[in-house]
């Protein structure tokens, strides 16, 4: 029980400073006495340094106070989470991989018309999170792991809503109606007749990605949290430099032309 609170209060430092340092007042003046770069240098590398404690922390006592996982004794249930997490998992690499050419990219922040995955969800990375972890805190094996994924389930769902706050502000009217033409849960809007889906739009290819990395990670997936979590935060690290890299130049290249 001990480690479970630990580790919900390292989330307390990820979550806290990842929403925190976002919030208008506090972005506004670190912008002022840092530059808008050096603002996003600071936040990566306080997102960095606070996901890697929790990780590191994770990955020594996640076998600490074991417990049954839920819903596991059903075996088609269990191959239904597992689904659900590939998912999940899908959405995410898509939108880390169409991050660019979305409202919320960093150095960018156009609104267009929704195309793509964002037909689907204006948020798939942080639903895919939400959806990945949601399944994962279903099978977690011990209070540790549980509090870490169910953690990652409501930093999804806050950041998806802080951001839309965020750029509602900052865009005004043509953010808030893209945001009341899309849905932060995948196929709301298409349910609710406010979008309709575009199959050949679909980002095909990062959706295989993102399906192949599950079905390779399952099969190492004992392993994931090996070396002090090394793996995970490593991966996490180098796949938001790459978008923040990835966006800057392309936010250099549309100032160009």
């Amino acid at each position: 029980m001990h480690e479970g609170l630990v580790t919900a209060l390292l989330w307390l430092g990820f979550g806290g400073t990842h929403v925190g340092l976002t919030l208008a007042p506090v972005r506004a003046r670190l912008a002022r006495a840092i530059g808008e770069t050096g603002f996003i240098v600071f936040y990566s590398f306080v997102a960095i340094v606070t996901f890697g404690a929790l990780t590191h922390y994770v990955a020594l006592h996640r076998f600490d106070d074991p417990h049954a996982a839920l819903l596991t004794s059903v075996p088609p249930v269990q191959g239904a989470l597992l689904a659900l997490s590939a998912f999940g998992f899908a959405l995410f690499v898509a939108g880390v991989l169409m991050y660019p050419a979305m409202p919320m990219a960093t150095f960018l922040h156009r609104v267009g018309t929704p195309r793509g995955v964002q037909r689907i969800t204006r948020h798939p990375f942080f639903s895919g999170i939400s959806i990945w972890a949601a399944a994962h805190a279903l099978l977690a094996p011990s209070s540790v792991t549980l509090v870490y994924f169910v953690g990652f389930v409501l930093l999804g769902f806050a950041g998806g809503l802080h951001q839309d706050r965020r750029l509602a502000a900052e865009l005004g009217e043509p953010y808030r109606a893209y945001a009341a033409a899309t849905s932060f849960w995948p196929f709301v809007a298409i349910a609710t007749k406010r979008q309709r889906i575009s199959w050949r739009e679909q980002p095909w290819i990062a959706y295989l990605v993102g399906v192949a990395a599950s079905v390779g990670l399952y099969g190492v997936h004992e392993h994931i949290f090996d070396h002090g979590g090394a793996y995970v935060i490593a991966a996490v690290s180098l796949g938001s430099l790459v978008a923040m890299v990835n966006t800057r130049i392309r936010s250099a290249r549309r100032a160009k032309g």
